[in-house]
């Protein structure tokens, strides 16, 4: 692609057409999107009437007017005590009345009634989203499930004088995290910047704390040994394109929320000698959300998509480097094995673990 086309082009509006063509998504207006509690209910609603009818007809009946605002506090209440992830998979519950709110992808393709409420999920992508009662800022774009913010992306292009950096600066500095839409595991889980050639992204803003992983496949693509960056785009397309058509579309997505990310809490101890000569130890907790890499999202999709094709019994080496994430990617490959089926839809293995970690790799 050359720059006279890329001129022609408006970069938002070209994911945005592809998103709500290819990737599975609607495109979001925001009329009936609420600032202040970070939601669009009547969205949620529309999904909760489509997919679970009888009990939200019955639901309905029990609160009449008050069910919206009845429906907001149950939800974010969960919300605040287990933490968007949790409450995504696991759904609501209020004094029996339990409602899911995303159906993901069914096990068995069989399952009739499974595969059309995962269908019926409600995905919108909002171009120039107006996310505040404060200001008039906007996001360039936001993708939401079921009138759920999950994902935030500023959008650079370097023909107008901007790149990733930019979106870096205006996550850090140009956004409030203490407004309900940036609360650490309310509603965005992760935010991203991108520009043509690279991605980054996060998933918690902490003003000028805030920590962006590169989101690049790396210079001769995924899977290939190469230096940082992204390769050569396919011609027509731009070199970041991989982001919005394999990782955000909304089957991918969907599996993301389901099977891949995580709320993890670690305690770290450390040990210091203070000046008067006295060892002590100070205990912390960190709390983080792990979301896919792209190249380990790469690797574990591969794996089972090998295993899936040819069976059991073949031996696999992928190489890792230092720090990027060999733990999670063994993690997720375990836990995908351990539900992959046959053509006869029965499980492919009787259990899974690791044998051995190696400096250089893992087999499994």
């Amino acid at each position: 692609m050359d720059n006279n086309d890329l001129k022609e082009r408006n970069f938002e509006a070209y994911i945005e057409h592809w998103l709500t063509t290819d990737g599975g998504y609607v495109k979001g207006n925001q009329s009936t999107y609420d600032k202040e509690r970070a939601i669009d209910l009547k969205t949620l609603i529309k999904f909760l009437r489509l997919t679970q009818t009888k009990k939200w007809e019955l639901y309905e009946k029990k609160y009449g007017a008050q069910v919206e605002d009845r429906l907001y506090n149950v939800l974010q209440d969960k919300i605040h005590e287990r933490g968007l992830i949790w409450v995504l998979r696991n759904g609501i519950d209020d004094l029996g009345f339990k409602f899911k709110l995303v159906y993901f992808e069914p096990a068995s393709p069989l399952n009739e009634e499974l595969n059309l409420k995962y269908s019926q999920n409600i995905m919108e992508c909002t171009r120039q989203f107006a996310y505040s009662t404060q200001n008039h800022n906007t996001i360039d774009m936001v993708l939401s499930v079921n009138g759920i913010p999950v994902v935030a992306l500023e959008l650079k292009n370097q023909l107008t004088g901007q790149n990733v950096e930019n979106s870096r600066h205006q996550w850090m500095n140009d956004r409030d995290q203490r407004e309900e839409l940036f609360q650490f595991n309310h509603r965005i889980l992760a935010y991203f910047g991108v520009d043509l050639y690279e991605a980054i992204m996060a998933t918690e803003l902490r003003g000028d704390k805030t920590f962006f992983m590169p989101f690049n496949q790396g210079s001769n693509g995924a899977g290939n040994v190469g230096g940082k960056g992204n390769p050569e785009a396919p011609e027509g397309k731009y070199t970041t394109s991989y982001l919005w058509e394999r990782v955000l579309n909304r089957r991918m997505l969907l599996c993301i929320l389901q099977r891949y990310i995580s709320r993890q809490e670690e305690e770290r101890i450390s040990i210091y000698k203070t000046k008067d000569g006295q060892i002590r130890q100070d205990k912390r907790k960190s709390v983080k959300i792990i979301f896919p890499r792209y190249h380990q999202l790469d690797v574990v999709e591969k794996l089972l998509a090998d295993t899936a094709e040819h069976g059991s019994g073949k031996n696999y080496l992928i190489q890792h480097s230092a720090g990027s994430g060999k733990s999670n990617s063994i993690a997720w490959v375990a836990y995908r094995l351990g539900a992959l089926q046959n053509a006869e839809l029965k499980p492919m293995f009787n259990c899974v673990f690791v044998p051995w970690l190696r400096p250089c790799g893992w087999y499994c």
